[in-house]
């Protein structure tokens, strides 16, 4: 319970007291968790915004998601897009990379630029307009409590499976404790007990929830996947990219199953 509390500390802006005492190490399991608190959030906040038009209601929503995490992972879209955007040859990363790993230097250098360029607004936008556009059409319900923890599910999938591409930075602590599979297995546990448990209780249809669970987990394990390679692996950037395209797909596809306000 420490280390989810740490988790807690680390991705969101709760404001959970001093973290000087807290161990970071392994957080990146409890992502899930912290997604499905993110999204419980979320479905209570969302109640009493039902008063609002669809669209003023769909922009408050999405402006609480971004303050609960401050933004942290908006920060890897853009980044993760200008690098991405540089069309160059592919070249060997240096030596002490993972044998076999092929990458780009220059976008590496790239996405290491603290200055955001056009590629990268123009992905944050189309992020936020797809999740502004999702929020418009779906009604507010518990089916938003499994948003985030997919997405987060996505991001420890991408951390625990795919190699590191910085010798230093703030992903290379997540990557060195979070071992493939035993880091994955108690996160995807977790998500698939709470989803056969809103579908055995009659809250959330059944055949439906589990559709939907099929396209986010699909859409999150493609995100990652994708952004390997061209990268030859990933860095704290393609982490929070990952998470941000993931919870997109996922309400995307989720507005197919559970529209109106």
């Amino acid at each position: 319970m420490r280390r989810f509390w740490a988790a807690l500390t680390f991705y969101t802006t709760l404001p959970l007291g001093r973290s000087e005492n807290l161990e970071f190490t392994g957080i990146a399991a409890w992502l899930p968790a912290v997604g499905l608190v993110i999204g419980g959030i979320l479905c209570l906040i969302g109640i009493p915004l039902r008063v609002f038009p669809d669209p003023v209601r769909a922009a408050l929503l999405l402006a609480v998601w971004v303050l609960l995490t401050g933004g942290l992972h908006l920060d890897g879209v853009a980044d993760t897009a200008d690098g991405l955007a540089i069309n160059i040859h592919q070249e060997t990363l240096p030596s002490e990379a993972e044998p076999g790993v092929q990458g780009s230097r220059r976008r590496l250098e790239v996405m290491q630029d603290s200055h955001t360029g056009a590629y990268g607004v123009m992905a944050l936008i189309l992020l936020l307009l797809l999740k502004f556009a999702a929020l418009t059409h779906l009604r507010v319900g518990p089916w938003l409590l499994l948003v985030p923890a997919w997405g987060r599910w996505g991001q420890l999938l991408a951390v625990a499976l795919y190699p590191y591409l910085r010798q230093q930075g703030s992903g290379r602590f997540l990557k060195e404790s979070t071992p493939f599979p035993a880091a994955l297995w108690p996160g995807t546990a977790l998500l698939l007990g709470l989803t056969a448990g809103l579908a055995w209780a009659g809250i959330l249809n059944g055949q439906l929830v589990w559709l939907w669970t099929m396209g986010a987990a699909t859409g999150a394990v493609g995100v990652g996947y994708w952004i390997n390679r061209q990268l030859g692996g990933h860095t704290g950037d393609t982490y929070g990219a990952t998470l941000e395209w993931s919870e997109a797909i996922a309400l995307l596809w989720g507005s197919l199953f559970w529209s109106g306000s």
